[in-house]
């Protein structure tokens, strides 16, 4: 394959996606036991901080969405990665639960500018129809985050204490994601094969999507989604000791997470290719409910463990591509930012819900109850998003309909 300019730019865009991920989400779950032991607070207390993070993301979705619809994503990418490396910084010197939420609260809104909506909403954006393929190439780097940050994260925090390793990673953004994310978005901006769409379409399409029960439809789909796996994430290490797994071992298969994304990228690009981005992820959805039940017979750290990650992995992996390109296809690319930015509000609001539920489920039922919970809420997005697709197929006209065929063909 001839390296380009376009491809060099992707690599550095995926890369610094990579880092901000371990820093500013994977590193929470990997320290949480610690930062319960360390600090002596109560894992719910703890827990609560990412609800908090996340929950401030979710609100402040929007307002990147609609940035990047008018042009600033060269800003709105580096210099929210930049805030979420000095909060870091902040995070390694802090005493008190109150500095604790406040920090974890502006990080929160820090990742609402540079995780995977922010990145995909570019993408789409400067890419068009051909955005799927330049996601993909970012998602087949940046599934590695949690493989990076977890065996990194915990060796620090195990030699040099949980305040070292938050340095680590706020260093790491700081020197690396930062410059990446700078340099790679003025090359794409710049290279853009379709052109840019009118920023002033991007309120209209927004208010459109939300008068379509497709929006609603996919509005609590991928939400659904986003609890089960917020609630196994954030709870991956000790869900896994609940299930008998030695702490090395929890840690080993909570870093095969990030391979087993990948790996269902590359499978999803290899057999996909003659199926749409919906099948695909209703099929993904169904993954994620039997990585629940696998999970959930698991015990004494057996081979059911490695299973569940693998599958967990591999479908969540596809998800984070699909999900874009199926909003996408379902509702148009014009305004995509802002029809983006809302759709994030629940998904990231569920996912911001999902550390604190989970301890709610646990202190009720144990973990046996929060993997119930967890297969039955990713059951449950199924049939939503296939009413979706059928909405969005009775609003189609035979023009939308070509045009839908067109943009099949080219991802």
């Amino acid at each position: 394959m001839r390296l380009t300019r376009d491809t060099v730019a992707l690599g550095m865009l995926a890369t610094a996606e990579t880092i901000v991920w371990a820093g500013m989400f994977y590193l929470f779950p990997i320290l949480l036991l610690r930062w319960e032991t360390d600090l002596n607070w109560p894992r719910g207390d703890v827990a609560l901080a990412l609800t908090l993070a996340l929950a401030i993301s979710a609100c402040a979705s929007p307002l990147f969405g609609r940035l990047i619809d008018l042009g600033y994503s060269r800003f709105t990418l580096p210099a929210t990665a930049m805030g979420g490396g000095f909060l870091l910084i902040a995070l390694s010197v802090v005493e008190t639960q109150t500095a604790f939420f406040m920090v974890w609260a502006l990080i929160g809104f820090c990742t609402a500018g540079c995780l995977y909506e922010p990145c995909f909403a570019f993408l789409t954006r400067v890419k068009g129809v051909h955005a799927r393929g330049a996601i993909t190439a970012v998602t087949l780097i940046a599934g590695f985050a949690s493989t990076l940050c977890y065996p990194i994260a915990d060796a620090i925090a195990a030699a040099d204490g949980w305040r070292s390793a938050a340095q680590w990673f706020a260093g790491s953004i700081l020197l690396v994601g930062v410059p990446l994310f700078a340099i790679s978005t003025r090359i794409l901006e710049a290279q853009a094969t379709t052109p840019l769409p009118i920023a002033s379409v991007s309120k209209s399409a927004a208010r459109a999507a939300r008068q379509s029960p497709v929006f609603w439809y996919l509005a609590a789909a991928f939400p659904l989604l986003a609890l089960t796996h917020g609630m196994m994430i954030s709870h991956i290490i000790p869900i896994l000791d609940d299930r008998g797994a030695s702490p090395s071992t929890a840690v080993w298969a909570a870093s095969l997470i990030g391979p087993m994304q990948v790996a269902g990228r590359i499978a999803m690009i290899t057999a996909g290719r003659n199926m749409s981005a919906t099948t695909i992820t209703l099929i993904s959805f169904v993954g994620i409910a039997a990585s629940m039940f696998i999970l959930f017979g698991a015990s004494q750290g057996n081979w059911r463990i490695f299973a569940f990650v693998m599958l967990l992995g591999a479908c969540y992996g596809v998800i984070s591509i699909t999900k874009p390109l199926v909003t996408a296809d379902l509702l148009g690319r014009d305004g995509f930012g802002a029809i983006s930015g809302a759709l994030a509000l629940p998904y990231i609001a569920l996912m911001a819900a999902a550390p604190f539920v989970a301890v709610l489920l646990w202190k009720a039922g144990g973990y046996d109850l929060t993997i119930i919970v967890g297969a039955a809420a990713a059951l449950a997005g199924a049939p939503l998003l296939i009413l979706a697709q059928r909405a969005a197929l009775r609003r189609s006209t035979p023009s939308s309909n070509a045009s839908a065929r067109e943009t099949s063909d080219d991802i």
